[in-house]
């Protein structure tokens, strides 16, 4: 019944803040629904990161409002470089990536890039860019480990859409007991990405 609950708040918030724009109501929908099976994941125990304690008190998710500036084309330049090294993981672990490509992006009059990832074993030509990053509002109204992005590309495209009303937060957010990438150094944004999943720490 709580998912149900969730999913009607959400299409109502859609009414009251979409613009006139059929097509920017049908986005938002699109982020509402996907955001509702993510809470539905959350709510069902055997699909929850959170431990039996917390789902008793779990009411939903935090997001900022969704907010079409934050969807940037970026410009993708492949790495070419197939080496798989070891990205570092919370747990003190580690486990096997290789480096995709850069994004090259312009977001509130700022140029940014972000370096996108691959899963060992996943170099076809459709893919799917593991993006972790940090930015300004880490440790504030996010998550102090950063974010993540899951961008679906083809490794042959000149272009790619970043959709950061999509970033979300690793596991270990939730719960300890799982180990996650830590995004690198040179995925930390100098600016505030009020987009996507917000964090708060008691549920």
């Amino acid at each position: 019944m709580r998912f149900f609950v969730f999913v009607a708040l959400g299409l109502g918030l859609i009414s009251l803040n979409a613009c006139s724009n059929p097509n920017d109501v049908a986005y938002a929908q699109r982020i509402m629904q996907h955001r509702a099976a993510i809470t539905y994941k959350f709510l069902d125990p055997a699909t929850t990161p959170l431990t039996q304690a917390k789902l008793v008190n779990f009411k939903g998710l935090p997001y900022y409002e969704v907010n079409k500036n934050y969807l940037v084309e970026a410009i993708f330049n492949p790495s070419g470089n197939q080496t798989i090294f070891a990205m570092p993981h919370t747990l003190n672990r580690a486990y096997e990536y290789v480096e995709a490509g850069t994004l090259s992006f312009q977001l509130n009059g700022k140029n940014l890039q972000l370096m996108s990832y691959l899963r060992k074993g996943e170099m076809t030509d459709s893919v799917q860019l593991f993006i972790p990053f940090t930015d300004l509002t880490g440790g504030k109204s996010t998550y102090g480990g950063g974010r993540y992005l899951d961008v679906k590309a083809k490794l042959s495209a000149k272009k790619v859409w970043i959709d950061f009303n999509f970033a979300y937060n690793p596991y270990c957010a939730y719960n300890v007991d799982f180990s996650c990438p830590i995004p690198p150094n040179q995925n930390h944004l100098p600016v505030a990405i009020e987009a996507g999943e917000q964090y708060k720490t008691v549920y």
